[in-house]
């Protein structure tokens, strides 16, 4: 008798902790869809060669032969971001 006692609490505290489990997995994964689409929402908005005005500073050759290039870039829609681009061609 005991033992059925036993038997029953210890199976709906399995079924209640998988209840919990699965509420909270179903959580977490929606949080991570949302990062996920955050993080391409960002990166896309980061991307977009569009926005940006490339200017050549300056040609050059370096130490193994290549030919390089450097630009500065500013975004037309945020002046703060900014900052400076190398190409290079490999030989």
């Amino acid at each position: 008798m005991i033992q059925k006692i036993m038997a029953i609490l210890l199976v709906s505290l399995c079924a209640m902790g998988t209840g919990y489990t699965s509420k909270l997995s179903k959580f977490l994964n929606k949080m991570d869809d949302e990062q996920k689409q955050r993080n391409a929402q960002e990166w896309q908005q980061d991307m977009n060669f569009a926005d940006f005005v490339f200017r050549l500073q300056k040609r050059y050759s370096d130490d193994h032969g290549q030919r390089c290039r450097d630009y500065e870039f500013r975004a037309r829609s945020n002046p703060y971001r900014h900052g400076y681009f190398t190409v290079c061609d490999e030989r």
